[in-house]
């Protein structure tokens, strides 16, 4: 099995991560709604009404693994909520989403 590290050394089954994240992503939506009402882009405002709106990186989950920061991909200061769109463009993505 595969276990990723943290900064810190310690290790993690990617399920754990994926559990981690799961709550990470959870709890940033629930701190916009606490300080704001409603959930938005934070890049270009959008309120999602008519789109999805998704919890991004600003470091992707694969590149955290790669150099041994494991922790990044959890860390609710490096989640963003973006519009599909902007989703896709921070990305550099040029994919279809499932709706």
């Amino acid at each position: 099995m595969n276990t990723y590290s943290t900064s810190k050394g310690e290790r993690f089954l990617q399920t754990q991560i994926d559990r981690k994240i799961r709550e990470a992503k959870s709890q940033t939506l629930q701190n916009q709604i606490e300080n704001y009402g409603y959930n938005f882009c934070e890049q270009c405002g959008h309120n999602g009404s008519g789109t999805r709106l998704d919890c991004s990186h600003e470091m992707s989950v694969k590149r955290a693994k790669e150099e041994g920061k494991t922790e990044q991909a959890w860390n609710v200061k490096n989640i963003v909520i973006r519009c599909r769109k902007c989703h896709q463009k921070h990305d550099k993505l040029n994919v279809q989403f499932k709706q």
